[in-house]
This record gives structure tokens, sequence and C-alpha cells, in this order.
């Protein structure tokens, strides 16, 4: 098959110069200068035009459930369809209503009377609560029950304030006062996410009384997570105002300290206000902040009687730099060259520019060891040819490179622009060991292709939570995994990013465990080792070959505490130092004084329950009766060591650790210990 010819970039520039000097377009110069700028006018316009209906097109798709539902609501409870004499009934078909419209995060109902309220809202995990309180009833303190998917009904424990009364609410009294529905502007809901209320009064027929007011609110960090997507692979911030300048939802491209400012100081240079903006054109201006031009653009639109400003902010280097540059070489050349040199000289500037522009941006994401799949462009120019298809084979290179390091650190490698050199640091690190709990019997179970998979599939769940969470996977140890929090790249909340990555890596498993089953497959179970100390993190090895890693005691001592979760039958076991670091958000029980294998020592060992408000109260109560039987158990108290012991173990009856302690104490008490014994249990080896 024969390859097509391809001119050499020699052969192409002789060409345009040839041509450059035959014609001129000294005549045309100005044309072509008036058409760039008309040209790039109208897709700049059209840029902001596009993103504006993107918004608006959303936030209506987002809002819209919320007039029918009140609507239906309205209609159903004048004609007794809608049981809100019942508010038990009630609750539970808003709980059904609001189970299967995804946007909603509430729905709720409040009697005038009485001034009862009834709702339902969804959590952040997509479970629904309902909510109910009554002025007369515990000082109008609300209470609250989760929902399940099949009607059982389970208490749900968060701090409210007493007092409630939905009638004293100002979404309450406008919908009272109102004819039809009506929007609130944003506010702070309880659960602490920025919201929006539609709300409409319940009149009986022929009646101008109200009877109560239904109300659909809505989350606005869907908003915010939609413009995010939509601004993901560009330098741009989006955002959506009200009418007054009130931030309602926001990209997450820039971080807040940098957004603020230049989004104030282009409001403040807009002409009107922003309710004074025409809604059929976008209002485009430049404006300089730390001395960088960026344009801004903001686009009114309305949606179910709200109205609201769509704005763009992006660096006008970012957007413009390379239109603004073809115009000026335009331009110079015109004024030199000949009327038909335009027309060659703008054709193959095209077509040799067009490729070099997306090969040039995808070099930059190859510097950032960002790899896309997409194949680079070819060109009818052989050099540029020769570089599209060497750097489409140096992706498909760097990507297998990427399987085997990792990629936080190659990011950081090629950041700074230097060679890889043998060397460590002595680091602050919270170091994070996980294992599958009886891999060896379930691997038997399996045929080698088939288990590949499967913890293929379980390592990749593994390493999607620890980078969620900053951390950074060393290696694989066989079914074991490696990580590190706080290198290669600084994470200064660290012990905290490690305690809920292995907190959702035990949540992560639980849910796959359904899907596993559903396919036949055995469902894993990790036990993970959590330390906080200072280790020595870098390239160790040889001058010819190195790994990036960590090494030190505080791995030794990560490694320990995952191997005594055999012992103690806990999921979760992190060090002191760990749970001293994490702070006041996280639930704790102090299992036992442990001197680990390796370690002369001993230490505190703690079992990491949950996020503070997110653990069952009889966990809870089953912690602190077993800390009370270990402070027995230390003091040598070992009657009311093991009968504290035994009390933990009914209270929650899975629980190994209380049994572990109480036959422990048990024979302490019947052959007791040498004077020197301390509490200290000693880890001899490894499990």
């Amino acid at each position: 098959m024969l390859l097509r010819r391809r001119l050499s970039l020699r052969t192409t520039l002789l060409t345009l110069l040839v041509g450059l000097l035959i014609l001129t377009v000294v005549s045309l110069a100005g044309l072509f200068d008036v058409n760039t700028s008309r040209s790039v006018a109208e897709l700049e316009a059209r840029y902001f035009r596009t993103i504006s209906l993107a918004i608006s097109g959303e936030v209506a798709a987002f809002l819209d459930p919320a007039l029918p539902i009140l609507q239906e609501l309205s209609a159903g409870a004048q004609h007794g369809r809608v049981p809100v004499e019942d508010l038990d009934r009630l609750g539970e078909e808003l709980v059904e209503r609001l189970r299967y419209r995804k946007p909603l995060a509430w729905l709720s109902y409040g009697e005038q009377t009485t001034g009862r309220f009834v709702g339902a809202w969804r959590r952040a995990d997509g479970a629904i609560v309902l909510n109910r309180s009554a002025p007369d009833v515990d000082g109008g303190r609300p209470f609250e029950m989760e929902v399940t998917d099949d009607g059982r009904q389970i208490p749900f424990f968060r701090e409210l304030r007493p007092g409630y009364d939905p009638r004293q609410q100002g979404w309450y009294r406008q919908a009272v006062a109102s004819a039809g529905p009506i929007w609130t502007d944003p506010f702070e809901f309880n659960e602490g996410a920025m919201g929006i209320t539609a709300a409409l009064a319940v009149r009986a027929p022929g009646s101008a009384e109200p009877r109560g007011v239904f109300t659909a609110d809505f989350f606005l960090e869907d908003v915010s997570r939609f413009l995010t997507g939509l601004a993901d692979g560009q330098n741009a911030q989006i955002v959506v105002l009200t009418g007054d300048g009130t931030v309602v939802a926001t990209s997450s491209t820039w971080p807040e300290e940098r957004s603020a400012p230049i989004l104030a100081t282009a409001l403040r240079a807009l002409p009107t206000s922003l309710g004074g903006l025409d809604p059929d054109t976008a209002a485009i201006l430049t404006v300089q902040q730390a001395s960088v031009p960026y344009i801004a653009a903001f686009q009114p639109f309305s949606v179910g009687g709200l109205d609201w400003v769509a704005g763009v902010l992006v660096p006008e280097n970012e957007f413009l730099q390379a239109a603004n540059d073809n115009r000026r070489n335009a331009l110079g050349l015109g004024l030199l060259l000949l009327t038909a040199a335009v027309a060659l000289g703008s054709l193959v500037a095209h077509r040799i520019a067009s490729p070099l522009r997306v090969i040039a941006r995808d070099l930059e994401q190859v510097g950032r060891f960002r790899l896309s799949a997409e194949p680079s462009p070819t060109s009818f120019v052989r050099e540029v040819a020769v570089v599209s298809d060497s750097i489409d084979r140096m992706k498909a290179s760097l990507r297998s490179f990427g399987h085997y390091v990792p990629t936080q650190l190659v990011q950081e490698l090629l950041a700074s622009g230097h060679e890889a050199q043998l060397g460590g640091e002595d680091r602050a690190l919270t170091i994070l060991f996980s294992d599958i709990e009886g891999f060896t019997r379930v691997s038997e179970q399996l045929e080698p292709g088939r288990l590949v998979e499967h913890l293929g599939a379980y390592l990749q769940a593994m390493t999607s939570v620890f980078h969620e969470h900053d951390g950074t996977i060393d290696k694989f140890i066989g079914d074991g995994i490696l990580a590190l929090f706080n290198a290669p790249r600084d994470v200064p909340d660290h012990p905290t990013k490690g305690c809920r990555a292995a907190l959702r890596a035990q949540q992560c498993l639980e849910q796959l465990r359904p899907v596993w089953e559903a396919a036949g497959k055995p469902a894993f179970r990790t036990r993970i080792g959590l330390h906080t100390g200072r280790a020595l993190v870098g390239n160790i090895g040889t001058p010819d070959r190195f790994a990036y890693t960590v090494v030190g005691d505080a791995v030794n001592l990560a490694s320990r505490l995952e191997d005594l979760n055999r012992l103690y039958g806990t999921g979760i076991l992190a060090s002191h130092e760990v749970r001293e670091a994490a702070g006041p958000d996280f639930e704790w029980r102090v299992i036992d004084r442990v001197a680990v294998v390796g370690r002369t020592g001993w230490t505190l060992v703690n079992e990491l329950l949950g996020e503070r408000g997110q653990v069952a109260p009889g966990v809870l109560r089953a912690r602190d009766v077993y800390e009370q039987g270990l402070v027995a158990y230390f003091a040598g108290r070992f009657t009311a060591a093991a009968a504290g012991f035994r009390a933990a173990a009914e209270t929650l009856p899975a629980d190994r650790a209380a049994e572990v302690m109480a036959r422990r104490a048990e024979v302490l008490e019947r052959d007791a210990p040498p004077p020197t014994w301390d509490g200290t249990f000693l880890q001899t080896t490894k499990s």
C-alpha cells in the first residue's frame, strides 16, 4: 500500500515565501483584520452564550419538579387524596414521593392551626429521613427516623434546636401571603448546605384561609457539581448569581481566594446592576486583577419565576491568546506581501498551526502526566507527522509506565524538571496497611484467571478510595496495600485523611458485597492498620535502580496493627498517635496495650469506629462498657475486668475483642501474673 507523499517543512516554507513575494495583501490586510476581529467577537459571544444556555437548561431541569409536585400535593389535599389530617400517613407519602424524585432535597408540610410539621429529606448517602415536630411536644424539638426501602423506620439522631414552628419561618409566611407558589432566596439549611425552597399554601375549596403549606426544597450543591463538570478541562470559573450578586453555585475550578476578587472586580466594572442586564445578550468585559487580564461574561436567565445570572471568568490569554497572535501575524505579513499570498499563507498556516496547537496542548498535559488516549492529529507536513506519531508512542509508553509507579510521584517529578535521584527524607507520615481477610481460603475457591480479575477489581476500588483522600499507593504486596498520606505531596491534615480513607474503604466493600455475591464471587473483607509517625521516604535502592517507598519503625508498627485485627476481630486498628492527631471528628475504642513484634515499647491500640455522629448508639454503649473493663484490667482487678468484658460482649454479641479480653482476664484471675506485669500484651509472632 503506497503511502501518501508528504512535503518537507522546508518545501512548505519555500512555497509560502514564493507566494508571499509574488502577491501582496496590502489592500486586503485591513479587511482581514476586521473579519478576524469580528470572528473572534462572534466566537467569544457564542462561547459564553452556549455556557449560559447549558447552565439555564440544567437549572431548569433541576428545579422543574418543584411546582408540579406542589400543585399535585395541594390539589390532592383539597380533594382528600393527600391525608393532611393524618400527619403519620402524610409523612409516609412524602417519603415515597421524595424517594423517586432525585433532585429534591426536602418535601414537607406545616399545619396552620397547630404548627405541626412533617417532612422527608434526603441524606448525603441517599437515605431518606422522616422529620416530625409539634410546638406542644418536647418543646418543639424535631425528631427523625430513617426510612428504609422496605418501609422500616430506624431512629436517626443529630443535633436539632428545639422550639421549631413552621409558621414562624419566612417561607411559610411568604406562601400564606401568596395566591400561588413562591420561591425563597438561597439560604443555609440545617444540614449546612445552601438551598432554596418552593412553597405553596393549601386552602380549603372556596376559602381564603390557609390549612397549611407544602414545600419542595433543593440543595444547590448539585448545581455546583454540574458547573464543575461543565468547566472540566478549562481554565475557567463558572458561577450562578442572584440579581443582587449573591453566589448561588460555583464550579470548583479555582480556589475561593482567587475567584472571589476577580468576580468582585468584574461586578463593579459592569455598566449596570445584574438585574438591569439584557437577558438576550451576554455582557462581556475585560478586567484586571493582580495585573492579569480576565474576560468576564454575565448572562441573565429566568427559571421557575427566579431571575438568576450565569457568569464566566476566563484569563484573557487562555481564551484569546492564539486568536490574537494569529491576527497580529496576519496583519504584519499583510502589509508586506502580495494579495494572493493571503489565501495561500492562510491555508498553509492553518494546516500547520492546527495540529501543532493540538500537539502543544497535549504536550502540556503530558508534562503534568495527564495522558489522553486520543490520537494526536496528523499533517501533510512530514516533520509534523513524525512528531505526532512520536508523541502517540511516547504517551503509550508513559501510560504503561504509570501502571508501575505512583502517578502523583511521576507528576511531581515532571513538574520539577529534574531527573530522579537516589535519596530520601525524614518526614511525618500517616501510613496505612490493608490486607484481605482469609485471602488464602478465598483464593482456593476461584480459578487463577477469575482470581486475578476479582483481586484487580478489589485493588482498583481501594486505590480509588485512597486517591480520593490524597493518599499515595506505595506498593501492592500480593493482596495487601501500603498507602502513604503526606508524601510525595504535602497533605496538612494527613491523619484525618488517613482515617476517613480507612472508613470509606470499609464502606466501599460493604457496597460491593451484594454486587459480588450476585455475580457468584466471594466478598472480600479487609483489615486496616494506621500509624502516624516519622519515616524515611524517597527513592531507595541502587543508583541504577530504585523505587519510591517508605521504610522505618513507623511502617513496621502500621503493619503489626493491621495484623492485630485478626486477634481482636476488628476492621481498623490505629496507634494512639493517629487518634491524637486526627482530632475530635471520630469515635474510637481503646482495645489493648500491646508490644508488637519488632518493638520493645508498648503501643496503646485503638479501634476506629466511625465518624462522630455516625456510629450507632448501641456500639458506643458497648464501647463504654468495654473501656471500663479495660481500666479494671490494667489496674489488676481481673474479676471486675472479666465481668466488664462479658457485659460488653453481651451488649454487642459479635465483638470478638471483648471475648478475647474476657478470657485473658479470667486466666489472669486464676493464674496471677508476675509482679512486673503492667497490662501489656506481647505479640510474639505475626498471625
